[in-house]
């Protein structure tokens, strides 16, 4: 009872409702008040002089104490606001709840294998109670069965131990800025870009420098033959993001020679190279460097879905124990439950099930937007969907797409111009990013044809 009676004046003074210099009431009266025992009463009055909150002078009784309220907080006068951010972090990929949602890297939920997901999550609850943090590489079988998945389907010469997971890859692209480029340092990107990835570079300190791509992915020619300083060298070859150009075999070649020259480590982003249609695997970078240049960054977030929060690095043993050293004193390692339930739906080939029932419905999709662009004629030319879940249109000359943009928007659709991903904006883009892997067929075409006579409008 008298932490209670503690309670309420420490708030009154911190309200302002008692100030330096109010006499509180006589312990009797306040004991026949409260309805207590005049010694509850003294027991929280000692408490609360000892705290410094009041003070009692002989004969007078007991006061708030002169300096009781020295917090701004304590003047009932004083607006009450919170301390002030120092740094203000934009919102590179917002949300949205618009009726046709063209959002690039949006995954289809509607196959999900829900039944073994369970299953898999089931038995993982069986396996994950223990005293310790457990290690900051990950879960030793979860790392055991990517490694397994990366050299059948990826062909990566890899070992559970050059293998750490993180909620995501770009948290991964956090740690690796941190690790290997100071504040001022550069890094180079493709532009345009993943903006996540140059938020990542740009929160961490680093300075980023863009480079072209074309229809053949970054232009390594554009490189600067001496490195230019550049510290790392951040790339989408799989799936340019947000283009769709896939990087050639020839600069792939040519971006490693290149780093492995001027000591630059490549950060290979494989965000959705699970999904290629009517054309060839192409090597990861990974697969073609045997000088430890280039980190390989996965994520299940295009796969199974983004809240699963599990990505994971691929990179030699040493550079490993460096992360997970960093992770360590950072945050001990990912939740252990969703770590052992994807390995066992990993083992138990749901994943490379649903992997190949995925392919089959979003090459059913890319042919939807294909012939509904066809159907109502649309007003210019689709690109970019080799692979991945992301299409690119290039509008024809004179089009402007900020116009589009806003008019889709007023009819609760949702399309991305190509301008957004770019660090350094270009007067003539006239490209939109259309994003078709969370959309039904029937969505898709009702998308395209209000797109449609919206370009033809405006």
């Amino acid at each position: 009872m008298w932490a209670g009676i503690c309670d309420q004046i420490r708030q009154q003074i911190r309200s302002g409702t008692l100030l330096p210099g109010d006499r509180i009431p006589p312990s009797r009266a306040m004991a026949e008040e409260l309805g207590v025992s005049r010694g509850t009463v003294l027991a929280a009055i000692e408490l609360l002089i000892a705290e410094g909150l009041l003070e009692g002078r002989r004969g007078s009784g007991t006061f708030v104490a002169q300096d009781a309220t020295a917090s701004p907080v304590s003047n009932r006068r004083q607006k009450r606001l919170p301390p002030r951010v120092l740094r203000v972090i934009p919102d590179v990929d917002p949300s949205t709840d618009s009726r046709i949602n063209f959002q690039p890297c949006r995954p289809s939920l509607e196959a999900f294998p829900v039944t073994p997901w369970r299953r898999a999550f089931a038995a993982a609850a069986e396996f994950t109670r223990g005293p310790d943090y457990g290690d900051p590489r990950g879960e030793p079988r979860l790392r055991e069965a990517i490694a397994t998945y990366l050299r059948r389907a990826r062909g990566l010469q890899v070992e559970p131990d050059e293998i750490l997971i993180s909620n995501g890859a770009i948290q991964a692209v956090h740690w690796l800025c941190r690790l290997f480029a100071r504040p001022g340092d550069s890094v180079a990107m493709e532009d345009p870009g993943y903006p996540l990835a140059r938020q990542a570079f740009e929160l961490n300190g680093a300075r980023v420098v863009s480079y072209p791509v074309d229809e053949h992915g970054l232009v390594v020619d554009a490189l600067p033959a001496d490195g230019g300083g550049h510290r790392l060298v951040y790339v989408t070859p799989s799936h340019q993001f947000p283009t769709g150009s896939r990087l050639s075999r020839p600069r792939r070649v040519q971006l490693i020679d290149w780093a492995v020259a001027n000591g630059v480590l490549v950060l290979e982003d494989d965000y959705d190279g699970e999904f290629r249609y009517d054309v060839p695997p192409l090597p990861p970078l990974a697969s073609l460097s045997t000088c430890g240049y280039v980190i390989y960054l996965g994520t299940f977030s295009k796969t199974l879905f983004p809240s699963l929060r599990i990505g994971f690095t691929v990179a030699p043993r040493e550079l490993i124990d460096e992360l997970a050293a960093y992770r360590n004193a950072l945050d001990y390692q990912c939740g252990a439950l969703p770590q052992i339930a994807l390995a066992r739906f990993i083992e138990d080939g749901d994943f490379e099930r649903h992997i190949l029932r995925m392919r089959r419905i979003y090459a059913q999709k890319r042919r939807a937007l294909r012939e509904a662009m066809a159907d109502c004629n649309f007003p210019g030319e689709l690109c970019g969907i080799d692979s991945g879940i992301n299409g690119t249109v290039l509008l024809e000359p004179g089009v402007p797409p900020a116009r589009v943009v806003a008019a889709a928007a007023k009819r609760g659709i949702y399309v991305t111009p190509i301008e957004r991903y770019r660090q350094h904006p270009v007067s003539d883009d006239r490209a939109l990013i259309l994003g078709y892997g969370a959309l039904s067929e029937a969505q898709i075409g009702r998308g395209i044809a209000s797109l449609a006579s919206i370009v033809q409008s405006a």
